[in-house]
C-alpha cells in the first residue's frame, strides 16, 4: 500500500490537490509530515471557491513547516469547492518533503 505523497521544490513549483466539495461550513486540516529536508520549509494553502468563480482563493495557509509530525488548520467560512496547494520554499530544487494529507474533519459551523 502507497501512503504519503513527495514533492520536489523543482524551482517553486505548486502542486494543487484535486477540488473536493465542502463537508460543512467549517473545517480542521491535517497533514502528517513524515520527511523533510532541513534547509527547506514546506508550505500549505487551503483554497475555496463556488461553482460561478473562475479561480480558486485562498481563505487559510499552515504555518510554515519545518519539522515533521502532525499539523492542524482550523478554518471557517468555506466556500462549496476546496482544494490544497502545497509547495516548497528553500534554495535548491531537491528541497523535498514527504507527507500524507488527512482527512479534513467537517463542522457545520
Amino acid at each position: 500500500m502507497y501512503v504519503g505523497n513527495l514533492i520536489l521544490r523543482l524551482g517553486g513549483v505548486f502542486f494543487n490537490s484535486p477540488q473536493f466539495g465542502r463537508g460543512g461550513l467549517a473545517a480542521t486540516f491535517s497533514c502528517e509530515v513524515f520527511a523533510l529536508t532541513a534547509s527547506s520549509t514546506f508550505e500549505i494553502d487551503v483554497q475555496h471557491k463556488n461553482p460561478e468563480d473562475t479561480a480558486f482563493t485562498t481563505v487559510g495557509s499552515f504555518d510554515s513547516i519545518t519539522t515533521t509530525g502532525v499539523k492542524y488548520k482550523d478554518l471557517s467560512g468555506l466556500k462549496e469547492q476546496v482544494r490544497l496547494r502545497c509547495y516548497m520554499t528553500g534554495s535548491a530544487a531537491t528541497d523535498a518533503c514527504y507527507f500524507n494529507v488527512l482527512a479534513p474533519q467537517w463542522r457545520p459551523y
